[in-house]
């Protein structure tokens, strides 16, 4: 008996560590993201690079960073489970929770575009990963075989990728419009010395390395020690603290500066099934687990959902009862992730 409450006693004093080294972590991946963004957008605007350029590419990627660095970290030490479970579950997240946290505070707006061709590309996303996941297309009873997603397929995925950013650079350039320029057009444009713009890139590289080690290890010391899946670690935690940094992008706009909000989410969705995934299976082959496939299809329902909201009534536009909905979506995924 003394034993057992001894047990518990090092458990809970390790949870005392766990928790405040794992908020550190998600503070230097974040920040880390922020400078080096800050660095190279600078150099950018140095060389002349147009804003329309630097909003598609360093803005946009800089808010996908710090789960970059902690799925590409994941999948060096073979955490399959959890770089799926992140990926998945961020997608997830992205649409039911950003979306309806976000409308509570004001309508959001989509272009056409986005809400028929970009969430075409995302379902054509999704069912690419499915396949190469599964090599076939399985039932929800199969059987649980060995299932790897080599180097070859994340040459596939990433080739997708590729496709979808060029899609998306031209469609930007025909609404002349670009991600978060909420920013650029309320702020004067920010430009360093050539020497701190290294610097900020080359301390924020060490703040995303170093805080994607203490969230890693932190997660996977959490699950051995208290018996929590990689999955469940994946699906709630990394995808709810990566999802965290878009929302704070988003709640910072203006309200008639929203309209592009949904095509954020579509990009960031595809650069977490194909673009993530792709460049982790290049660093070292993905083991699947089938049991993902149950969370394929409920993204798949999601994004079925999503768009048909969006044709809904005021078309292209996601009211407060549509958000509601999808708030009500998100606490029935929430619960189903404790419930699994």
């Amino acid at each position: 008996m003394n034993v057992v409450l001894l047990s518990m006693q090092i458990q809970h004093i390790s949870l005392l560590l766990n928790i405040p080294l794992l908020l550190i972590g998600f503070f230097l991946l974040n920040r880390g993201a922020g400078m080096l963004v800050d660095g190279a957008s600078s150099i950018a605007r140095r060389l002349h690079f147009p804003e329309t350029m630097i909003g598609f590419t360093i803005v946009a990627f800089g808010t996908s960073l710090p789960k970059l660095f902690t799925v590409l970290l994941a999948a060096y030490n073979g955490y399959s489970d959890l770089v799926i479970g992140t990926i998945i579950g961020s997608c997830i997240f992205n649409l039911i929770g950003i979306l309806s946290i976000t409308g509570f505070f004001r309508p959001i707006r989509s272009n056409k575009y986005t809400a028929s061709i970009g969430l075409l590309f995302l379902l054509a996303a999704i069912a690419l990963f499915f396949l190469v996941a599964n090599k076939q297309l399985m039932p929800l009873d199969a059987p649980a075989p060995t299932l790897l997603i080599t180097r070859t397929e994340a040459i596939v995925l990433l080739s997708f990728f590729i496709i979808f950013m060029f899609y998306g650079y031209f469609n930007v350039q025909r609404h002349h419009k670009i991600w978060f320029d909420e920013i650029t057009q309320t702020q004067e444009l920010t430009y360093y010395a050539w020497w701190i713009s290294l610097l900020l890139i080359v301390i924020g590289i060490v703040g995303l390395v170093a805080g994607g080690v203490l969230v890693v290890n932190n997660l996977i010391d959490i699950s051995r020690k208290f018996d929590l899946s990689q999955r469940f670690l994946g699906q709630f935690v990394l995808s709810f603290g990566g999802s965290a940094v878009m929302l704070y992008w988003l709640m910072i706009t203006h309200q008639n500066k929203s309209k592009f909000e949904l095509s954020n989410l579509v990009g960031q969705n595809v650069l977490n099934i194909v673009g993530m995934l792709g460049v982790a299976a290049c660093i070292q082959p993905i083991v699947y687990n089938p049991i993902f496939n149950l969370d394929i299809y409920i993204l798949i329902a999601i994004v079925f959902i999503v768009s048909g909201l969006l044709w809904m009534g005021k078309k292209l536009t996601l009211n407060i009862w549509k958000c509601r909905l999808l708030f009500l979506l998100l606490l029935i995924y929430i619960a189903y992730l404790f419930m699994r």
